[in-house]
């Protein structure tokens, strides 16, 4: 069950980005992310992330391949979510090999939620066509309500 819990943008705000490395190895397969950033909540839901970063995948296969979310280093309920409907929805040709993809992600807590003035790590990370894996991009993001 999802818990709502009333927050609002300034109340969910990073507290700091992390300063990730740029994934993958520049080896020409491994795709790389960058800039991963919180761009604001769904009006509907503060509960709903509208998060985007930036990526090269020298090869271009990254659309044919997954996203993977974690909270505090743990999967999401989310499971992976498939790239090439963010690539669609981001304006990005599928074959790209660089360019900014904005991607959607609903928190859901166990019971009882966090209580207001938690932090948690927020992270992504992509694996493309051809199974090759960049490494997790993260920013800590914080409650309060």
């Amino acid at each position: 069950m999802t818990n709502r819990l009333a927050l609002t943008l300034p109340a969910l705000s990073f507290a700091a980005l992390l300063a990730a490395a740029l994934s993958g190895c520049g080896d020409g397969h491994t795709p790389r992310l960058s800039n991963l950033r919180l761009d604001g909540q769904a009006p509907d839901s503060p509960l709903v992330l509208l998060l985007s970063f930036d990526f090269v995948d020298e090869d271009g296969d990254l659309a044919d391949g997954v996203l993977d979310t974690f909270l505090n280093s743990s999967p999401t309920s989310a499971g992976p979510l498939p790239l090439l409907p963010i690539f669609i929805g981001s304006d990005v040709e599928p074959g790209a090999s660089q360019g900014h993809l904005e991607f959607v992600l609903e928190l859901s807590f166990a019971d009882p939620p966090p209580s207001s003035g938690s932090s948690f790590t927020m992270g992504t990370r992509a694996t493309d066509g051809g199974d090759n894996t960049s490494t997790t991009q993260e920013l800590r993001l914080k409650l309060e309500y």
